[in-house]
């Protein structure tokens, strides 16, 4: 005689599944932005060597504002790895860098043709988009990377709490994240894209 599991306790598992996942995915979301706001600001400065009249300058305002927006779209991102996750590959390089290559085209390629502060279109183009193209791929094997070990780190240990109040607090920061980019996506983006071609 089949037993049918108990619904309740089918929820709970599944609701615990959910908090694991996103836990994590949140957590290496954070770090992945903060690596990934320092990267924006070496990229910037390769740009600015190699063509200095792009050269802006540099200063602590203008570091801490590429930290918010690295960490700001890493959280936003971190909720799309965690939906995507289970079915990207398994092996941890191609996960990595496919996820990496589908924000490239989801984002990179909107954020390229709008031209940001007209620093995309130019001589400076190839280098720039070339670098940027690889920091969303970097993103993406780093995102992956932080989510794997965290999840490892609190399976191994048993400090599952860790990522359910991971889940918890930033949930909604995420949340609000997402929805910002998406909005600015539909009103700023997509808005400098027709009006460049």
């Amino acid at each position: 005689m089949r037993v049918e599991p108990n619904p309740s306790i089918v929820l709970q598992s599944r609701i615990k599944g959910l908090s694991l996942n996103f836990g994590a995915a949140f957590l290496s979301g954070l770090g992945t932005g903060i690596v990934s706001g320092l990267l924006l600001r070496v990229i910037m400065g390769i740009v600015a060597i190699v063509f200095p009249e792009m050269s802006r300058g540099l200063t602590l305002e203008g570091v801490l504002a590429l930290l918010l927006v690295g960490t700001g779209f890493s959280l936003a991102n971190s909720v799309w790895f965690g939906c995507m996750n289970r079915h990207l590959p398994k092996h941890r390089l191609a996960r990595g860098l496919g996820y990496g290559a589908i924000n490239a085209i989801v984002y990179g390629i909107p954020f390229f043709l709008s031209n940001p502060d007209n620093d995309l279109f130019g001589p400076q183009a190839p280098l720039g988009i070339a670098l940027f193209t690889a920091l969303f791929l970097c993103g993406g094997l780093m995102l992956t990377v932080g989510y794997d070990r965290i999840l490892n780190w609190a399976r191994e240990g048993r400090r599952e709490k860790v990522l359910h109040v991971s889940f918890a607090v930033l949930l909604i920061p995420a949340m609000i994240m997402l929805i910002g980019t998406t909005y600015e996506m539909f009103d700023e983006v997509i808005p400098r894209i027709r009006a460049n071609w």
